[in-house]
């Protein structure tokens, strides 16, 4: 008698320990919806895109700026600069491959932030695309270097050849894309201007920034 009372006990916990065991499965999925990405932080859910190369994903219950490495899009939201050619069109690019998606953000150990206190990173889709190699291979960004980080070589030949095919904003003939010096004249110019069409190839020297081709022995051209 006292053995088949037990039993029906068994038999009636059973429902609630169902009950438990589905509201924590609920509760598992909703944490992964507020927190943007999976308990062990391996991923992380992309909340807002800004531009084409700043995104931002949550980070437990926080949201987090993201700038990708070693990319620059045209400028779209810059509040003291216009709207640069190819830069809504890199900024719809960025959306629709990462708005609302699941990525992952990889670092460079020395340099995790920069000086506006942005986490800076590699981003990596859920199939394996390097999701910043593949805004330069496509023409939608240029290469940038504000400090040094290991995939500099190879992000540098994906522009060359992007540059090679004029795709994006590599598509115009004689507007400047990026800072462009003349070997023979020592004249620089930088993204926007005209002129960088006639500078012959074996010419040409490429500089991330003005200081550096200043530096170098070059002056800014005449507007």
């Amino acid at each position: 008698m006292r053995h088949t009372m037990r039993k029906r006990v068994w038999i009636n916990k059973r429902p609630l320990f169902a009950f438990i065991l589905i509201a924590l499965i609920i509760s598992g999925s909703t944490l992964w919806t507020l927190s943007g990405g999976d308990p062990n932080g391996e991923w992380v859910l992309v909340t807002e895109v800004v531009d084409g190369d700043t995104i931002y994903v949550g980070r437990g219950w926080r949201s987090t700026k993201v700038r990708l490495i070693g990319v620059d899009t045209p400028e779209t939201v810059h509040p003291e600069k216009p709207v640069e050619f190819f830069g809504p069109e890199a900024s719809e690019f960025t959306k629709k491959k990462l708005d609302g998606k699941k990525v992952r953000l990889e670092s460079e150990p020395s340099n995790q932030y920069d000086a506006y206190g942005r986490l800076l990173a590699y981003v990596l889709l859920l199939d394996g695309t390097h999701f910043n190699a593949e805004l330069i291979k496509q023409g939608y960004a240029r290469v940038i270097a504000p400090f040094p980080f290991h995939r500099y070589e190879e992000f540098r030949s994906y522009e060359r050849e992007a540059r090679v095919k004029r795709l994006g904003l590599w598509a115009g003939k004689d507007i400047c894309k990026e800072i462009i010096g003349n070997k023979r004249s020592k004249i620089y110019r930088i993204p926007g201007d005209a002129g960088c069409g006639r500078i012959k190839e074996e010419n040409r020297v490429y500089f991330d920034t003005e200081e550096e081709a200043i530096k170098a022995g070059y002056r800014r051209a005449k507007k």
